[in-house]
């Protein structure tokens, strides 16, 4: 019962704000309106009753005391009613003929006035009440107009009532919409920054939210400075590092050459290979700027750089869909990718995908393959000898598909690798947050 409660409830902010609002006031109306109409019809139709009962009553005595007929027409005028005298008629139904509130309160005014023999015929267009005469075989039908026991104050209330309701709600509901306004700019703002977007956000709307959203912008201040300064330290320590290996790598070409001396060549070549591209990253992560991007036209642009004889590359899918992308980080980001697909494999195969929020990229390929269980391996950094990868050595330096990933997830992303299901090789699954078609 309680999930089945919860599915019913609405999913977002506003419409709940507007069931919290609506509930309470149907419920309330329709309390008041049902005890009011209830009580105040019974008091007022009450009231009328009897004195119709009474207006009755004064006219039969007086036709029984055959008083003045000048006095009895006035007095009809003033009462605003019709008397009839039926001369020979029997009374051939008594009581009551409709069994309705209004008129069975008429009923208890009348017996109340002494009246034990009469009918109240309610099938007319006006109400008629007929009484046997106390002193004369004769029947006395006094005709009052229908709408005399309907009183106007009632519906005027109820529907006042229900469209003040309706106005008032109309208000709340537009002051409500001014509300929510602003948690939907702090929640695209967040999204925003969670894809590596830094747009502007000023904090407004309630005390509450203006709280909410200059806590964030202040997490955001204290999130770009600490990425920005870890990356200035990373930075100035691979710059820092490339005079001294470069006067190694000076000083090993002097020496003779011998197995040894070559093996430090290479590990100082592959060194300065890692400060060179981690200074690169460093500083694209920093000074790039998001730019709007066909995804399809930037894949075709990087594989055209990786493509040769003896390494075909396939790309299918959507090519209308484009996102904001920090363009020279992406692109690295791809290429490294594929360039790890080159070491492995001599066939890659993207395809593009496109949902109502994501881009799906994946990148298969013909090679030997991962060790599914060590497949997050592959993303951790200098791991030159990957043992992710089986019966194969990675040349590189190690830090290729850790800055893809990195690159990936500022935009607001992620990566995954596994074995292809289509082929013999890995396959590499990135998800870019869905920003438009071009």
């Amino acid at each position: 019962m309680q999930n089945y409660l919860k599915k019913m409830l609405p999913k977002s902010l506003f419409l709940r704000f507007i069931l919290i609002l609506i509930a309470p006031v149907i419920l309330s109306q329709s309390i008041i309106g049902i005890m009011f109409f209830e009580k105040y019809t019974q008091t007022i139709l009450g009231i009328i009753s009897t004195r119709m009962a009474g207006e009755a009553c004064a006219i039969t005595r007086l036709l029984d005391m055959n008083c003045e007929k000048e006095y009895i027409d006035e007095l009809k005028q003033s009462m605003n009613v019709n008397v009839e005298i039926l001369n020979d008629a029997k009374l051939k139904k008594r009581g009551i003929a409709k069994n309705h509130q209004a008129y069975r309160a008429l009923r208890r005014a009348t017996q109340k006035k002494g009246f034990t023999n009469y009918y109240i015929d309610t099938e007319d267009q006006n109400m008629n009440i007929y009484i046997p005469s106390c002193k004369n075989p004769e029947i006395y039908k006094i005709s009052f107009l229908r709408k005399t026991l309907y009183v106007k104050i009632i519906a005027i209330v109820l529907g006042s009532g229900i469209v003040s309701s309706i106005v008032f709600l109309l208000i709340a509901f537009i002051f409500l919409k001014n509300q929510i306004r602003p948690i939907r700019k702090l929640a695209e703002a967040m999204t925003e920054f969670g894809k590596g977007l830094n747009t502007e956000y000023k904090p407004e709307g309630a005390l509450e939210i203006r709280e909410a959203g200059t806590a964030f912008c202040q997490m955001k201040s204290k999130i770009n400075e600490l990425m920005n300064t870890r990356m200035q330290v990373l930075a100035g320590i691979s710059h820092d590092l490339r005079t001294p290996l470069t006067k190694m790598k000076l000083q090993l070409s002097l020496m003779p050459q011998t197995k040894e001396t070559e093996w430090l060549s290479s590990d100082v070549d592959m060194m300065i290979r890692m400060t060179e591209s981690f200074t690169l990253h460093a500083f694209e992560q920093n000074k790039e700027i998001p730019v709007f991007k066909n995804i399809y036209s930037l894949i075709k642009e990087i594989a055209q750089d990786y493509a040769a004889d003896n390494f075909a590359i396939e790309i299918s899918g959507d090519k209308n869909t484009g996102a904001a992308v920090k363009y020279i980080s992406l692109k690295r980001a791809f290429g490294n990718i594929i360039s790890n697909a080159k070491k492995h494999a001599d066939h890659l195969y993207i395809s593009i995908k496109v949902s109502s929020d994501d881009v799906v990229i994946t990148f298969e390929d013909n090679g030997c393959g991962i060790d599914e269980d060590n497949a997050d391996s592959l993303f951790l950094p200098f791991k030159t000898e990957n043992e992710a990868r089986t019966h194969s050595v990675d040349k590189g330096v190690g830090l290729g598909l850790s800055i893809a990933r990195d690159v990936i997830n500022a935009h607001g992303g992620s990566i995954k690798a596994t074995n292809s299901s289509n082929y013999s090789g890995a396959c590499f699954t990135v998800i870019l947050p869905h920003t438009g078609a071009i």
